[in-house]
Order: structure tokens, then sequence, then C-alpha cells
């Protein structure tokens, strides 16, 4: 079987999928197989565009200055195009699981809250895919890593932000989708947008770096991962329990005091963890 110079026969078979998946996606996310008159004088409508061209810069920065030394020539033309199927396939296109349908509410319906939160979820994408990009696979010899290192990072980063967007959905009072898609809140959209992309900062330091292992790495995730569902838990749960206990006792709960200690033992908890790691990584040799 004949390939492209440079990559190896599972790496082909990578790009190929990740062509025909950008392809696909990238047409029904960016509306194309709507009619252009829904797109003519629709705010929304521009920004799954403007979203992808960002996402794809921010690729392609990573892969040119600061990815592994190994990736140049078709190898970023490669990640790059992995790059735009995550993004297409998985930022724009997941969210409609949770019933915000670009198709219908963004370019039919010119829903910028749906817009907003969308196209969000899809830069916090692209965000950790390229911070996964980032670092070099073999910081202390000559190996080039694999194709599995950055696209491992990523899916692991990608996956605690699902389990942050789920956490908060589920600490709203009332049902999301239906202010999105019913009420059209700007607001709601713009602070579930912001909340993604702040937790896209935090995920995307986290993946990023050179590669000294995947149970270091991915105890930095777990770490974050249980930062989250502590504050989504003391801010959104906590305080319908505290009311019900200081119905039935005096005094008050201070809930924000018993945050602050949750993320301490934390913290200690997962700095005992990491000092573990490194002296049995001493012992063996990286």
């Amino acid at each position: 079987m004949s390939g492209v110079p440079g990559l190896d026969e599972d790496e082909l078979y990578i790009l190929m999928v990740a062509v025909i998946t950008a392809i696909v996606t990238t047409w029904k996310s960016l509306g194309w197989s709507i009619h252009r008159m829904f797109r003519r004088g629709n705010a929304a409508a521009g920004l799954p565009v403007l979203t992808l061209l960002v996402g794809l810069a921010w690729i392609v920065f990573v892969l040119r200055a600061y990815a592994d030394p190994s990736v140049v020539g078709v190898y970023r033309f490669f990640y790059a195009i992995v790059g735009v199927a995550a993004i297409s396939g998985l930022g724009f296109l997941v969210p409609q699981a949770y019933g915000l349908r670009l198709g219908v509410d963004v370019y039919q319906r010119s829903n910028m809250a749906v817009a907003l939160v969308v196209c969000g979820f899809a830069l916090a994408t692209a965000m950790i895919y390229g911070g996964a990009n980032w670092g070099d696979a073999d910081p202390v010899g000559d190996g080039e890593g694999g194709w599995w290192i950055p696209l491992g990072f990523f899916l692991a980063g990608w996956v605690v932000l699902v389990i942050a967007a789920l956490i908060y959905i589920g600490g709203e009072p009332t049902s999301l989708r239906l202010r999105l898609v019913q009420d059209r809140s700007v607001a709601d959209g713009r602070a579930a947008a912001s909340y993604l992309l702040g937790v896209a900062v935090v995920l995307t330091e986290a993946v990023a770096g050179d590669f000294w292992g995947w149970t270091e790495g991915l105890l930095g995730l777990l770490g974050i991962a249980g930062m989250m569902a502590t504050h989504a838990v003391c801010v959104r749960r906590l305080p319908v329990l505290v009311t019900t206990v200081e119905s039935q006792a005096a005094g008050r709960i201070d809930v924000r005091r018993f945050e602050s200690i949750a993320y301490g033992l934390l913290a200690l908890l997962f700095w005992i963890l990491q000092r573990m790691l490194d002296v049995w990584t001493a012992g063996v040799g990286r």
C-alpha cells in the first residue's frame, strides 16, 4: 500500500479518518448545507467560522513553535488536520447531545446565546488540543514519541472538560438548555462560555509541557477534576444541605470555610501523591 512519505501505516489511517471527519463535520458545523439566506445578516452564524479560524491558528502556532522537534513537514499537516477534526467533530457537534443545535438554533433562528455556548465549547476543545501538542515527547533523550502521546493527553483533558460542563449544567437551578434555546438568554450563554474557556485555560496548562510519563501528567488532570467537583458541590449543593441543617441546629455553618478546607486537603493529597511518584520515578529512572 502506497502512503504519504514520512508517515507510518497507522498514521496514514488516522490521517485519512481525520480528513474525512474534518470535511464532513466542518461542512455541517459551519452551516454550508444551510441556504445562505439564513446566514445573511446573522451575527450568530459568523461565530462558528471565527471560532474555527482562531482554534486552528492556535494549533498551528503551537505546532510551529513549541511542538516536539520531530513535528515538521507532513507531521504538522497531520496534527493540524486532526485538530480540525477535533474542533468540528467534538467541539461543535457534541453540544448537540444537550440540545444545542447549530443548524436550527444558530443558523436558522439566529440564536446568539446558543452560539456562544457551542463556540465556547469548540474553542475550549481547540485550546486543549493545542496544549496537548506543546512540549518535547522525550526531554532527556533523542526519542520522537508518537502520535498517541498528544492525542492521549488531549482526550484526557477533553473528557475532564466534558465532566466540568456536566457539573455546571447539573448545578444550575433551572434548565440551562431552556434558558438558552427558548429564552435566548445571552447573559446565561456568556456566563457558560466564560466558564468553559476558564476551565480550558487550566486544562491546557495541565496537558502542555514535556512528556515525563502518563501517570505524572494525568495526575494533574485528576487534581483539577477534584477541585472543580469540590467547587460545584460547595457553591451549588452544599448550601441546600446547610440550610436544612441550620433549621435543626443553632448557629450558622460557614460554607466558604468548609470549601477552603476541602481545597487544602485535596492539594495536600495530590502533593503527597506527586512526591510519591517522584520518588518512584527516581528509583526506576526516567
